[in-house]
């Protein structure tokens, strides 16, 4: 498989930066070419996220509370090549793992995976990639929860500057795996 082929891969829950469609696509879709996404709210039960310490990103982590949930964003239809760029912005410490996240809304059988006819209905459970944090845990502030409204008010600009250094490097990265 090329990392230009349609995925029927889990969708990707977003809880910190990426939950911002500009992010988002900053991250994932540089240039012109791209597939449709579809992005619905959902939560997962039994994390929490905190904000990196001097970052305006959290890091989600099991929470000692197994009903504390976090919201965040369900997004469906990622390419391989955007899963790859997902990958590389979220670096070591950020591993990708596949967790349970309970949908808020209906999604259309259009992105359903595993051959699945009927679409996901608003409750429904599904396997779902997510970045989970799994560095140091003095690199989260456990006293300071991400706030993902202060993100948008404050931050979201400073971060589509980022995006030039981050493109160069994932370039870099694509080159080496065609």
């Amino acid at each position: 498989m090329t990392v230009t082929e349609i995925p029927s891969a889990p969708p990707c829950f977003f809880y910190g930066s990426l939950m911002n469609e500009k992010v988002l696509n900053a991250v994932t879709r540089p240039g012109p070419d791209s597939n449709t996404l579809f992005a619905v709210n959902a939560t997962v039960q039994g994390y929490t996220r905190f904000t990196y310490h001097n970052q305006p990103y959290p890091g989600m982590i099991p929470s000692k509370n197994p009903l504390e949930t976090v919201s965040g964003l369900l997004v469906f239809g990622h390419t391989p090549l955007e899963l790859h760029r997902l990958d590389e912005f979220e670096g070591p410490e950020y591993p990708r793992s596949t967790i349970p996240v309970r949908l808020s809304s209906s999604v259309p059988s259009t992105y359903t995976i595993d051959g699945r006819v009927e679409g996901y209905k608003e409750g429904e459970m599904v396997d779902a990639y997510v970045y989970l944090f799994s560095g140091p845990m003095e690199h989260l502030d456990l006293e300071r929860p991400w706030d993902y409204e202060k993100f948008k008010r404050e931050h979201v600009k400073d971060w589509m500057t980022v995006d030039a250094t981050f493109q160069s490097m994932v370039e870099r990265s694509e080159k080496a795996m065609m």
